[in-house]
């Protein structure tokens, strides 16, 4: 029959004094039990992590993430808006606040003037396919610089929302319905640039179409 042999009489026995590695182990068998059990318990919302996803891919390298999944309707129209051949002093632009179409200098009103030119409606013309079929609100801003003036507005701050109506019933005529539209005038409170010459001051006068998200 065999016999016990103590550890102090055993001559191959290795001392073991590592048990801590067995708390450790159960610890380390709980945590994963724990995780197991949150991924079993999440609902994942796959079409808003595909629409995420496809925000990305629409951009180019390096470009800041700009719009969430909800708004990929306006990614398609800055993309479509881009393409259009419009004046140099118009631009587009897109943000967090939605995208941005901007008429600089005298691309839309001359100086001191609330009459629309012809460029700027024919600008317009060709932005209609592509916003007349969203359902997104459209904000359209007025701005003055300094030296503008108008015999019939007392103020910059009227000028500019004459300006930006005179915008709003140009949609309005080409059917863009009017409880998408809203309108305001910032004077020359709000100037994109120091207002030192001549040229800045021209950029300074325009007329902001920013479409809205959902």
């Amino acid at each position: 029959m065999g016999q016990m042999i103590d550890e102090e009489d055993c001559e191959i026995c290795i001392p073991f004094d590592q048990e801590w590695i067995f708390t450790y182990g159960d610890l380390v068998t709980l945590l994963l039990c724990f995780f197991i059990l949150l991924f079993s318990m999440c609902r994942t919302d796959v079409e808003k992590s595909r629409q995420i996803s496809e925000s990305f891919k629409s951009m180019p390298p390096g470009s800041p993430f700009i719009f969430s999944g909800q708004s990929s309707n306006l990614d398609k129209a800055s993309k479509e808006l881009e393409q259009l051949d419009v004046p140099d002093d118009v631009s587009i632009n897109a943000s967090k606040a939605g995208v941005e179409v901007t008429f600089s200098k005298t691309v839309a009103f001359e100086q001191g003037s609330v009459s629309i030119s012809e460029k700027a409606k024919k600008t317009l013309i060709k932005m209609l396919p592509i916003i007349g079929q969203m359902q997104n609100n459209i904000e359209i801003s007025g701005h003055t610089d300094e030296s503008d003036s108008n015999q019939k507005y007392p103020s910059n701050w009227e000028l500019s929302v004459a300006r930006a109506s005179v915008i709003a019933a140009f949609l309005e005529s080409k059917l863009i319905p009017v409880d998408r539209i809203q309108v305001a005038g910032y004077g020359d409170s709000r100037p994109r640039f120091n207002p030192d010459t001549a040229y800045k001051r021209n950029l300074n006068r325009r007329v902001q179409i920013l479409l809205l998200p959902e």
